[in-house]
Order: structure tokens, then C-alpha cells, then sequence
């Protein structure tokens, strides 16, 4: 399976992304993967970001959403370019995006 294209740059995302992608690196310091990648459709961008920003005004605690956060920018990277296990676990599909992690309900 291809991978999705990832922007290496800001200047290399489609123009409608740029403007957000800045402010992305301008907030972090940095672009995380999953920005880059997002980065690819400025109307998903944009919703990602207006997603981020509703959630941030929710319950869960910072350290909880940074995890989160994390686990997806490690995680979804991987399983859109098809870099993922996949297995049937007993209770129900489960995708293992780390190389290191291996099925072991098999």
C-alpha cells in the first residue's frame, strides 16, 4: 500500500495549509507528523484544528489530552501509509502501529 505524502516543509503544503501550518509551529515550536500530514487537505486542517481547540476547552486534563495527542501523532502517521499490523483480537480488530508491539492474542 502507498503512503499519503507528507509535506516536508510549510512551503510544500497546499497554500490554503500554510497559513495554518505556521500558526501550527508558531503555538508548538514545531509541526507535529500529524499536522503535516492533515496538512494535505486544508479543509480537514482546518477541522482538526477547530476539533483541537473545542476539546481543549473540555474536562480532561492537559497532561490526559497531551497523551492523547501523542498517541495519535505517533499512531496515525503509521496506519494511513499501511505501516500497521493488523490482527483479530478477541474483542474486536485492534491495530498495532508500533513495530515493537506484535499480537499476541493470536
Amino acid at each position: 500500500m502507498s503512503g499519503i505524502p507528507t509535506p516536508a516543509a510549510i512551503g510544500d503544503a497546499p497554500a490554503g495549509s500554510r497559513p495554518l501550518v505556521e500558526a501550527v509551529k508558531k503555538q508548538l515550536g514545531v509541526v507535529p507528523n500529524l499536522f503535516r500530514l492533515v496538512s494535505n487537505s486544508p479543509a480537514a486542517l482546518q477541522g482538526y484544528l477547530g476539533l483541537s481547540s473545542a476539546l481543549s476547552k473540555g474536562a480532561l486534563p492537559a497532561a490526559t489530552r497531551e497523551r492523547i495527542a501523542l498517541a495519535v501523532a505517533i499512531g496515525f502517521p503509521a496506519v494511513a501509509s499501511g505501516q500497521n499490523e493488523y490482527c483479530d483480537y478477541p474483542g474486536g480488530p485492534v491495530w498495532h502501529c508500533w513495530e515493537d508491539v506484535r499480537c499476541s492474542a493470536k
